[in-house]
This record gives C-alpha cells, sequence and structure tokens, in this order.
C-alpha cells in the first residue's frame, strides 16, 4: 500500500502555480459577464459604416486535387472524465454520484468536489451522501465490515453507510437529477442487509413528496433488489446549471432516498439508478442520438488529462470490484463504473472507431504508486483489448465476459506531457522520445505495444507547432528526430485557441494596435488560417526523416480566448467560435495528406448536466453552434461518397493579424472568407465549405466554380447568428430545445451560367454549397447535420429557389428523396 501525500503536495496546481483548470476557469469566468460593448476603435474597417458589406472571391481550381482522399475521421470526439457528471449521467446513465460510498481523503477534498447542488460535507456519510435523521437516529460509515462493492483503494475509505435506529424513522438521501423530460421509469440497483423489517427507497421531490417508492425486504445477509421505480409524474422543477450562462436543461430536480422506521439496523451499499431507456441499459440516449446526429467517426479516450493517471486495470470486471479514484485533473469521484468494455460497447453502439491513449506516468510519487503506467502495462491493455482469449490477458477479458478480441486499432502514449498542469510532464522532448535514467521514452513503450499486436498504430503526443514555436522548444522536430519510424505513425497535436494571458494584456493589445473587442475576436477566429501550413510543415518534416504513412492526428480542438472585462467571448457556445472551428476543419480539409484525424472537444458528450459550480466547465448544451457545425461538414459523408481536397484560393476583403500570444503569429491580408472544398471521386459532385470571420458586416461572396459547373444545381446550407445587432454581440445558446443564437438556412439554387454562385454571409455565418454536375437538380444531402434540439423541427421543406428553363436538366420541383438515398431535411 502506498503512502498518503502530505497535504502540502496533495494537488498539481499547488506545486505548479496556476493549474490548467484554473485557467479554464478563468475563461469561464470572463466570459459569464461577456456582453456586448462599443469597442475603442475599428482598425480593420473597411468602410466607416460598418453595416457595408465587404466583399470576397473564392475560386476553386478542381484540376488541384489533393492525392489522398479527404477522410471522415475529421469529425471525432473527445470523450474525457470531467469531474463527475460528464460521464455519469452524460454518457453512461448512473444517477447517483459515489456509489460504492467511497469517502475521499480531506487532503483531496479542497473546497468541495463539484455536484449537482451545494452539499456540506457530512462528517460521516461520504460526499455527496446527506442523511434523514433526527432523534433516535445514528448514522456510521462502516469500513471494518463486509461491504459490496468498491474495490480496496489506499486513499480514503471504502464503506458503507449503517442506519441504526431506535424507536425512529431515518436512512439517507442524496439529491440527483433524472431525464424526466424523456422517461418518468428508473431501474434501481441496491444491496441491503440489516435486522428491520424493510427499507423503503423512493424517488421525491426537493420538497419531499413521494413520486415512486417501492419498499424491499431486508435479511441478514446483503440482497440485491432491482427494482423499477415510476414516478407519477415530473417534479416540475427543472435543473438549472453552468458558468457560461444559466439554462434550463432537460433534466428535473429530485432526491432518492433510503428509509426505515422502528428499532434495529439497515445497511446500503452498490447503488445503481439507470434511466429505463437507457440505450444497452447502459447509455444516456441524448449523447448516443447526437453522436448518430452528428456523423461522429471515432471517439478519443479516457482522455485528455486524466489520461496521465489513469489505470486501466480499474475499470475492468464487475462492477462491484472495480475501485474507485479521486480525479485529481478535474476533481470528482470516478466510480470507473464505464470503463474499457463500456467505451468500446458505446462505440459499437454508435458505430465509432475507439481511440485508446494510454498514459506517461511511469515515475509516479509514492502515494500515487497505483497510478504508474509502465510499457508492461501498456502492453498488458493492448493485450486484453486485442489478443486471442488462449492467452494471458485475452483469458481475462473472457472471464469478464468478452470472449471475443475487440481489435481496437489506434492507440497513443501520453497526453500534452510537455505541459506542467499533467502529471508525469517533461519539457524535454529526448526524455519524452527515448527515455532518460530518471524516466522510460516512448519508444519501449510502443515497441511493447507493437510486441502483443503488430498490426496497431500508436502516435505519440506533439506540442502544437505555434506554440512550440513561442516556447523555443523544438518537441515535434525532437520526437521525429529521435524516434524509429516503425516505432511512430503520427503525432498527437492539439489546438486551443487561449488568445493573450489575462485581461490586462487584452487592453494593452487593443491599446497598441488601436483596435477594440472585435478586432481582438476576429484576430482570434481568423487564426485558423495559419493552422493547415502549421501542420503541413510537421508533415513535410515526418517525409524528410523518412516516416512512411505518416499522419496528424488534431485530437482536442477548441477556443476558449482571455477577454477584456465585459467583452464579447468568442467561445464555442457562439457563432465566432463555430467560424473558428469552420476554419479548423476547413484547414484539415486542405491537408488530407498529413491531417486525418481531428477531434473537437466536448462534442457532443458535453450534453452531460451541468454540475453547481461558478467556474468550470461551461455549460453543457448540445445546441452550442460548434456541435452544428462540425454536423454541418460531417453529414456530407453520411453516404460513404469518396472526397478529394481542390484548390482553392480567396481574394478581397482582408485584415492583417498581429502578434497575439503564443499561437498566433504575424499575417498580413488574411481574407475574411475562408474555404474548403472536396470534389467526389467520380469527378462530379463539389461540396464547398465557406466561413466568414467578418464581426461587423457581412461579405458578398461570389464562389468561382467553373465552367463545368455553370448552371447545376446547389443545395445551399447555411449556420448564421440570429442576433441582428452589429457588431456580433456572440449570443450564447440558451435552451435546449431548439437553437436561439443561430438560423439554419436551406435552400436550393443554381449555379451561373458564368459558373460563379453569389451568396452573403452574415458575420461568423458557415456555409457548405453542395454542387450536382450532372444530374440536372439538386442532389440533396440527406441531413443538414444540423440537430434541431429537443423540440426543434425535424424534415421541413427545403426551399426551392431555381429557375426553370435550365439548360441542365428539367426537374423544376421542391427536392424530396435524393437518388443517394438521403432525405431532404431542413430547419425552421
Amino acid at each position: 500500500m502506498s503512502s498518503d501525500p502530505p497535504h502540502e503536495e496533495s494537488t498539481e496546481s499547488e506545486r505548479t502555480g496556476l493549474s490548467r483548470r484554473q485557467y479554464l476557469a478563468t475563461q469561464s469566468l470572463l466570459a459569464a459577464g461577456a456582453v456586448a460593448g462599443a469597442g475603442s476603435g475599428v482598425a480593420s474597417a473597411d468602410d466607416a459604416d460598418s453595416r457595408t458589406p465587404v466583399r470576397n472571391t473564392v475560386s476553386v481550381d478542381t484540376d488541384e486535387r489533393s492525392e489522398e482522399t479527404v477522410p471522415d475521421t475529421l469529425f471525432g470526439r473527445l470523450n474525457e472524465h470531467y469531474g463527475d457528471a460528464t460521464i455519469y449521467p452524460g454518457v453512461y446513465s448512473l444517477h447517483a454520484m459515489n456509489p460504492t460510498f467511497w469517502r475521499v481523503p480531506d487532503y483531496w477534498f479542497g473546497d468541495g468536489i463539484d455536484t449537482f447542488y451545494d452539499v456540506d460535507r457530512d462528517d460521516v456519510l461520504p460526499y455527496p451522501w446527506e442523511r434523514v435523521a433526527g432523534d433516535g437516529v445514528d448514522v456510521a460509515h462502516r469500513t471494518d465490515g463486509e461491504h459490496v462493492a468498491g474495490g480496496e483503494t489506499p486513499h480514503g475509505a471504502v464503506g458503507y453507510p449503517r442506519i441504526t435506529l431506535d424507536d425512529a424513522s431515518g436512512g439517507l438521501k442524496q439529491r440527483i437529477v433524472l431525464p424526466d423530460q424523456r422517461t418518468l421509469g428508473y431501474d434501481l440497483g441496491v444491496s441491503v442487509r440489516g435486522s428491520v423489517d424493510a427499507v423503503t427507497v423512493a424517488i421525491e421531490t426537493l420538497d419531499g413528496d413521494v413520486l415512486a417508492a417501492e419498499r424491499l425486504g431486508v435479511e441478514a445477509e446483503w440482497t440485491r433488489h432491482e427494482p423499477t421505480l415510476e414516478l407519477d409524474e415530473r417534479s416540475g422543477d427543472q435543473y438549472v446549471g453552468g458558468a457560461v450562462a444559466n439554462v434550463q436543461t432537460p433534466y428535473g430536480q429530485y432526491a432518492v432516498t433510503f428509509t426505515a422506521e422502528g428499532t434495529g439496523h439497515f445497511d446500503v451499499d452498490f447503488v445503481e439508478l439507470a434511466a429505463d431507456d437507457a440505450v444497452n441499459g447502459k447509455f444516456n440516449p441524448y449523447t448516443v442520438e447526437l453522436l448518430a446526429e452528428q456523423n461522429g467517426t471515432w471517439l478519443k479516450w479516457p482522455g485528455g488529462n486524466v489520461t496521465s493517471q489513469y489505470n486501466w486495470r480499474d475499470g475492468v470486471g464487475p462492477l462491484a470490484e472495480r475501485t474507485p479514484r479521486f480525479n485529481h485533473a478535474w476533481q470528482g469521484m470516478q466510480p470507473n463504473f464505464f470503463g474499457t468494455a463500456e467505451y468500446l460497447e458505446l462505440c459499437e453502439v454508435a458505430d465509432l472507431t475507439p481511440e485508446i491513449t494510454v498514459g506517461w506516468w511511469d515515475n509516479p510519487p509514492e502515494w500515487a504508486a497505483e497510478r504508474q503506467i509502465l510499457p508492461e502495462d501498456a502492453a498488458d491493455w493492448v493485450a486484453y483489448v486485442n489478443a486471442d482469449a488462449d492467452t494471458e490477458m485475452g483469458s481475462l477479458r473472457a472471464d469478464h465476459g468478452h470472449p471475443e478480441p475487440w481489435g481496437v486499432e489506434h492507440w497513443g502514449v501520453g497526453n500534452e506531457v510537455w505541459g506542467d498542469w499533467q502529471w508525469g510532464h517533461t519539457s524535454d522532448a529526448g526524455e519524452y522520445a527515448t527515455g532518460s535514467e530518471e524516466r522510460i521514452g516512448f519508444d519501449a513503450y510502443s515497441e511493447a505495444m507493437r510486441d502483443v499486436d503488430d498490426s496497431i498504430t500508436v502516435i505519440a503526443s506533439g506540442w502544437d507547432p505555434a506554440e512550440a514555436a513561442h516556447a523555443d522548444n523544438p518537441w515535434n522536430e525532437t520526437l521525429l528526430e529521435e524516434l524509429d519510424p516503425d516505432l511512430l505513425d503520427g503525432l498527437n497535436i492539439h489546438r486551443y485557441q487561449w488568445g493573450l494571458d489575462d485581461a490586462d494584456a487584452v487592453e494593452s493589445w487593443k491599446a497598441e494596435h488601436d483596435a477594440d473587442d472585435w478586432d481582438y475576436n476576429e484576430v482570434m477566429v481568423m487564426a485558423a488560417t495559419q493552422l493547415g501550413d502549421q501542420l503541413a510543415g510537421l508533415g513535410d518534416l515526418a517525409d524528410e526523416k523518412g516516416y512512411d504513412d505518416f499522419y496528424l492526428n488534431l485530437s482536442e480542438l477548441g477556443i476558449f480566448p482571455t477577454v477584456a472585462s465585459g467583452a464579447p467571448y468568442p467561445g464555442p457556445e457562439t457563432m465566432p467560435g463555430a467560424s473558428y472551428v469552420a476554419g479548423a476543419l476547413n484547414a484539415a480539409i486542405r491537408q488530407p495528406d498529413t491531417v486525418e484525424w481531428v477531434s473537437q472537444t466536448w462534442v457532443p458528450t458535453k450534453s452531460w448536466v451541468p454540475v453547481k459550480t461558478t467556474d468550470y466547465p461551461p455549460d453543457p448544451n448540445p445546441l452550442r453552434p460548434d456541435g452544428s457545425v462540425t454536423g454541418l461538414y460531417s453529414a456530407v459523408f453520411e453516404e460513404d461518397t469518396e472526397w478529394n481536397s481542390v484548390g482553392v484560393a480567396t481574394t478581397g476583403a482582408s485584415r492583417d493579424l498581429p502578434d497575439t500570444g503564443p499561437r498566433i503569429e504575424p499575417m498580413s491580408d488574411v481574407p475574411y472568407v475562408d474555404a474548403a472544398a472536396m470534389q467526389a471521386r467520380r469527378g462530379r459532385e463539389l461540396a464547398v465549405f465557406l466561413t466568414n470571420r467578418n464581426l461587423r458586416t457581412d461579405s458578398e461572396v461570389s464562389v468561382e466554380l467553373g465552367e463545368r459547373y455553370a448552371d447545376c444545381a446547389v443545395e445551399l446550407v447555411q449556420l448564421a447568428p440570429s442576433a441582428s445587432e452589429r457588431p456580433l454581440p456572440h449570443a450564447l445558446p440558451t435552451s435546449w430545445d431548439e437553437p436561439t443564437n443561430y438560423t439554419v438556412e436551406h435552400v436550393v439554387r443554381e449555379v451561373g451560367s458564368d459558373g460563379t454562385f453569389a451568396l452573403s454571409l452574415e458575420p461568423a455565418s458557415v456555409a457548405r454549397l453542395y454542387v450536382d454536375g450532372d444530374r440536372g437538380r439538386a442532389d440533396v444531402i440527406g441531413d443538414n447535420g444540423v440537430w434541431p434540439g429537443l423540440d426543434g423541427v425535424e424534415d421541413v421543406p427545403i426551399e426551392n429557389e431555381r429557375k426553370p428553363g435550365r439548360r441542365k436538366g428539367q426537374d423544376d420541383s421542391p427536392p424530396g428523396k435524393s437518388e443517394r438515398g438521403g432525405r431532404g431535411k431542413g430547419q425552421k
């Protein structure tokens, strides 16, 4: 058993200064106060009247085609255990926290763990369980008896509560949230023993009104009960939470209680509470639905920052035997009910390709010895997942109910290991690559993993090339120089747009550049233009170093910039944030030979319930515009069409990007409109993606498609901000029911006889053109890609603006089911 860490060394932030969690919290707090305000200058305005549209021309050259097809793996998702509510119940339908009654050590508890409610820590009961007690009721947390669930942990105490009654009534409860908008039925699992006649389990309103109850008989030995509790009605009290904006969620507020009366005692352990409509009895249907709606193609797990502290053995085997762990990266108590098998089952349910990331923490201190991850641990994980049942690890997997290997191909080692917020970090790329006297290098991990299964790919933790250059650290170059190409298939790159360090730095930047808040926001959003060239440079370097089939995985993508006090915030909850994501996806489409995988942070598994927190995470609204942009792009791949990137050049209205923090290099004359284009392999259909990064006014765009596409039908889907104010106020979403800060336009038009297509792009809007080159009518994609919300309108007829008498084709009827099998689908 390892010793506990001393109090003064209990958190990463206390050793390294500002932690990533604190940094993220700062951004969200700034965002919470973000409102539209008058800027101090308009350094980029091309016209004194900010309402006057700018003009841009986008030229598409189909003769310039990429050798590689554009992969559908540009639409991945990150699935990480942020706090408690992200996985439970955001992904895995578990509506009771701390189900195995683990009392977290005081030195890890800090100021409290994020939960749905403000809960005072009981001096006996494990958090966030509360007493239902009065005179004659005694509550104890027993750790010296035979508990039912919760593997032994060297920290804190796993046990079970004992309620002793002396002619009294009492027990315990937990305040919870339930998806009562979706279902009133909840499947309970609980183990009970004692000397009282019965224990009543109930789901109540927060005021104590009983909406469902079941009387459970009590025996002297542990007995498992699995009733279904059907609510008489909804509580009528919807849950509101989040840090960026208070949003009413589709979850109601409740409490689950376990009580008895009379004289005697009862023990409770191993609580499971799942919605009766959970997919496979495990998964949140909201999340599964959204994964399908946005055509997600792969899922990264277990993180993120959690990777460095995740021991895969904690999350395999029977749930009752799994060990709870404290989440040092994001706080929270992980019961590990969602482990390897559950993750891979979710991938099967949602038709996603898995990618597993192994942590790199071979040198933990004594108090964290159980978190150590060695090459043999990584190899055992590969074997558990991929080896035949007649091997040691394959046999263990079979004993756990999974005789057939899963055959996971894609693996990584390490997450942001260059960052001082990461457990086991190093600033020495050579040490990470090939080891040192103190550390074991990536090469040893990759070799051990490949010895188990030589068909897998293994990628290393790269560094955003712009940030690495700013830090004067040749991290990626060192990895490519020191590692054997036989051991390295690619690099994991994360691109977060944080902007400047603090609000004072933003104010200084504005003064230096005679700029205002919208200038600063435009620079943040337009910096995505630089990403493609930076990543392409890494690809070229890999070619020089002899790497074949080398690829980059942009496995975390997000924008969370610091803004000035009271300034508009261009985060992922806003249309400017969505425009940034569109620019990054455009960059990836333009570089299909190098950038093969992309994962946008928190989409769509950020459909979890927001915990009661004033700092982090921000609102988990699945109607965030950045998610809709992802769906807009990924829908084009729904029919398994193969696409090649084609040449695109943009001219016209532009602005300069000054030096703005570690991820934005000075750049002159960057066009406001960014674009990417793809042509179907058969050379007929054409898809063009556009976004206007000007936050003050529309851009009148002329898209030059060429004579080949003259008079052809065009399906146009455009996401535009719902706010009419200019400059754009960066509104946040306020509902789960339907989009509130953006609108969706879905029309059919035609290319002009000169091969050009004209459209107007509002500030921060994103558009998709789908051009049919041979059928003479709109070849409508089956999905506009935009999730309509819980009460949003689907299958709205698409407006047809085509004129009769065209040279190509005779069909002027509104589009319905296309020859490709899709349905016309729009949204008001």
